[in-house]
């Protein structure tokens, strides 16, 4: 992130990473460094919770070295610390090749990402960069009245804005974008609500209509606005307690060219089932 006014502004950023684990500690670090951020390490678990319980933090990078197994755990509990807020992102680092379960598993546990070795460490940046803009905006939003007060989701407004913002940035960075449309057979708060506890911090994720949720999700290829689709709209179905699944359709695109996430969010509505 280059737009940081000076050190004592930087966001502050919690990289926990096992003693042991030296030169991925340096080389994160750098990382986080040259990127703007200002960086606490915990080399343990109890240095870990004391720098979570102390607040204050706009990210955590978190090593699934740092605990014993079962790894994710550990992410639980830091998850669950109340002086981290839910807005906060979480990303876990891991050794070896990930697997989808593995995926699944790290965002039940309150990850927002999990990423295997070997680190591709630009693109951890320029999703920890993504995430805290989000976390940041979701802020801006509430305070500017965009952040509906039931639920908690944007409003039509807020995620008209929130998505012409993540298609410039990532227009700007050549990533891609996916908008996902839901329609639940109730227009009831606990399908809001379900939403609101079961999608990632990191997508604009706005009631559109009476029944109608859309999310858009920056970095999300067609192939990945599937299995959000599947996953988010299985979670809600089951924590909203719902008798009919969710419908949904999707839309992406690459990020080759200029996104209008309206024509996104058109293609999205038309592609949901009748």
């Amino acid at each position: 992130m280059t737009d940081r006014a000076g050190p004592t502004t930087a966001p502050l950023i919690l990289l926990a990473v096992h003693i042991h684990e030296e030169v991925m500690r340096r080389s994160l670090e750098s990382v986080l460094l040259q990127g703007g951020y200002r960086v606490v390490l915990a080399t343990d678990s109890n240095q870990a919770l004391a720098l979570v319980h102390a607040g204050g933090l706009a990210g955590v990078v978190l090593d699934t070295s740092l605990a014993e197994p079962p790894h994710f755990e550990f992410c639980r509990t830091v998850r669950s610390d109340p002086a981290l807020s839910t807005a906060t992102p979480i990303i876990l680092t891991s050794a070896g090749h990930v697997t989808r379960t593995q995926q699944v598993d790290a965002l039940r546990a309150g990850a927002w990402d999990l990423r295997g070795d070997p680190i591709d460490t630009e693109d951890l940046l320029l999703r920890l960069d993504a995430y805290v803009r989000a976390t940041m905006e979701v802020e801006r939003a509430r305070a500017a009245g965009m952040i509906d007060r039931a639920s908690g989701l944007y409003n039509a407004a807020g995620v008209q804005k929130r998505s012409e913002e993540l298609a410039a940035l990532c227009t700007r960075q050549g990533l891609p974008l996916s908008c996902v449309v839901f329609r639940a057979t109730t227009a009831e708060d606990r399908v809001a609500q379900a939403f609101k506890q079961e999608g990632r911090m990191s997508d604009a994720i706005g009631r559109t209509g009476f029944q109608e949720f859309a999310v858009f999700a920056m970095g999300t290829d067609r192939d990945g606005a599937a299995r959000l689709a599947a996953r988010l709209g299985q979670a809600v179905a089951k924590r909203a307690g719902l008798q009919q699944q969710l419908v949904s359709g999707i839309s992406s695109s690459t990020g080759a060219a200029k996104l209008d996430p309206q024509d996104l969010l058109a293609r999205a509505r038309h592609a949901v089932a009748p």
